[in-house]
């Protein structure tokens, strides 16, 4: 149902193309870091069913990464290359960290409970900002990634249970995971941090239906 003041709602809402610009080149970074992480993850993986799930995943992060660079807005003197660059020296160093797990359990516990839902999070609070018209090409894009991604968590969540179970205490597992959180703690909810003074709602993980 549409209120009167609905179409001026949505001529309000909405990032300028230069935030716009900067958050899809973090998002291209972010998802070819992750693509790089999670390939030399499977290549070392001693437990089959991690192994499979983390080559699946990283390929399907390559592709999240394409997509996110051919939405690039077209700015004077940008090139796509200079535009994926990591956002924080926070988001660096958490991937780098991320990077450096050697414990199956352990890396799963930080997919399923810090990357996987903090992407989630800042793909859709995107979305909700989006609008529909002019940001077309991100918002199609952004729904494909934020049905991955949501897929990938519910797999890597299941892995990590089985990983788990009768065998060692989650809280242990997570261990690694909350230091990993602490890294992110100061960027916002998503793994991206969002432009300082852009509106919004937050766009949380609810109850991950896609709008």
């Amino acid at each position: 149902m549409t209120s009167e003041g609905a179409p001026a709602e949505r001529a309000e809402r909405g990032l300028g193309i230069e935030d716009s610009g900067r958050l899809l080149g973090a998002y291209a970074w972010a998802e070819g870091r992750l693509f790089a992480v999670l390939g030399a993850w499977a290549a070392d993986e001693g437990v089959p069913e991690a192994a499979v799930l983390f080559d699946a995943l990283s390929r399907q992060h390559a592709w999240h990464a394409s997509l996110f660079t051919d939405c690039l807005p077209l700015l004077p003197g940008l090139e796509p290359s200079a535009a994926t660059a990591p956002p924080t020296a926070g988001a660096a160093e958490a991937l780098d960290r991320l990077a450096s797990f050697d414990d199956s359990a352990g890396r799963m516990a930080a997919l399923a409970r810090v990357v996987l839902p903090r992407l989630v999070t800042g793909y859709r609070r995107h979305l909700a900002e989006a609008r529909p018209m002019s940001d077309a090409p991100v918002v199609r894009a952004l729904r494909l990634v934020v049905r991955d991604e949501v897929e990938a968590l519910l797999d890597a969540e299941g892995v990590l249970e089985a990983l788990v179970a009768g065998q060692r205490p989650l809280a242990e597992v997570l261990v690694p995971a909350a230091h990993l959180e602490e890294l992110l703690a100061g960027s916002g909810p998503g793994l991206v941090p969002w432009p300082e003074g852009s509106r919004g709602p937050a766009g949380g993980m609810g109850d991950l239906t896609l709008r």
